[in-house]
């Protein structure tokens, strides 16, 4: 049987040496830092997800600039849900272009952080710290 594989899109904003973390609401992931980011829309390409999310997440307009990460990961990793199923996760680097910060409803916080300070919070996914430390 073939696992679903639902799509997902990120944005890594970086700003005068500071990221932009955003702390998760989620059951199984509350009080984990991400990038802006979720599901595609039906039909929506990565790219046009990820501007979707930035703004929905953060309230900023960005422009994605090159994907810097894209893999499939098991839904438990992406969620902490112990469901079935497949996650394709492309984080894009982005530029901001227009809008100011504004939580999303969703979300417990929304802080733009230092790299030693992003790398000491509790990540949403396992790789965030390398990749943060990489970036």
């Amino acid at each position: 049987m073939k696992k679903e594989i639902t799509k997902t899109a990120f944005v890594y904003l970086e700003q005068d040496n500071k990221i932009l973390l955003l702390q998760e609401s989620g059951r199984f992931i509350r009080g984990r830092w991400s990038f802006p980011g979720g599901h595609l829309e039906p039909g929506e390409s990565f790219v046009e997800g990820a501007t979707r999310e930035a703004l929905e997440e953060s309230g900023y307009q960005i422009k994605t600039l090159e994907e810097i990460y894209h893999n499939i990961i098991p839904r438990i990793e992406y969620s902490g849900n112990p469901a079935e199923g497949l996650i394709e996760m492309v984080i894009f680097r982005g530029e901001i272009i227009g809008g100011q910060m504004q939580i999303d409803n969703e979300a417990l916080d929304l802080k733009w952080f230092d790299k030693a300070s992003a790398l000491a919070l509790p990540h949403r996914f396992k790789f965030l710290k390398e990749f943060i430390q990489n970036n």
